[in-house]
C-alpha cells in the first residue's frame, strides 16, 4: 500500500500486488510525477478503513437511515453502480461488517456486496484543470498492472 500525493494536494492509497516491489515503486513515482503527484508517506492517516456494503436503492433514504442505525451501521450514503443505477453503501467498522450485513438481509435488504474500503476523513476540492489532471493520473495509475486498486479524497469545486 502506497500513499501519495495528486494535483491540488489530493490524496490516494495506491493497493499494489507485484512480484518486484522496486520496479512497482520506481514505476508509481514516474506516473505521479508526470501528473503532478508524489510518493507521501503520511497519506494513509487521513483514510479510515471501513467495512461497505452495498445494496440496491430499493428505499428512501431517511427509511435507509433507519435500516442502518438498527444494522449498526454508521452511515449510509446514496451512490451510483457502473451502469448508473442508484445505490446504497452501508458504512460500517471493517471487524462488525458481516454482522451488518447479515442484519440487514434479515431486514429485508438485499445486499449485492460487502468490501474493505479506505474512506477519506476530509476531502480535497479541485477546481477543473486540477480535476482534469486528477482523472488522468487516476485512469494512469487503474491501468498500471500492477495497481489493484485507488483510493481518493477527490471532490468537485464547490462554487
Amino acid at each position: 500500500m502506497y500513499g501519495a500525493t495528486g494535483p491540488g494536494g489530493c490524496m490516494l492509497l495506491i493497493q499494489v500486488l507485484t512480484d518486484n516491489n522496486t520496479r512497482s515503486l520506481n514505476d508509481l513515482k514516474r506516473i505521479l510525477t508526470k501528473h503532478s503527484g508524489a510518493i507521501c508517506d503520511k497519506v494513509q492517516h487521513n483514510f479510515d478503513r471501513k467495512g461497505v456494503v452495498s445494496a440496491a436503492s430499493d428505499w428512501s433514504l431517511e427509511k435507509a437511515l433507519e435500516l442502518a442505525i438498527e444494522a449498526g451501521a454508521e452511515d449510509v450514503q446514496e451512490t451510483q453502480d457502473d451502469e448508473e443505477k442508484p445505490m446504497l453503501q452501508f458504512i460500517c467498522d471493517a471487524s462488525s461488517m458481516k454482522a451488518v450485513q447479515s442484519t440487514l438481509e434479515s431486514l429485508g435488504v438485499h445486499t449485492r456486496s460487502s468490501s474493505i474500503e479506505f474512506i477519506s476523513q476530509t476531502p480535497s476540492f479541485l477546481n477543473p484543470t486540477q480535476l482534469e489532471t486528477a482523472s488522468s493520473l487516476l485512469e494512469t495509475l487503474i491501468n498500471y498492472e500492477d495497481v489493484v486498486r485507488v483510493w481518493d479524497n477527490i471532490h468537485t469545486q464547490e462554487n
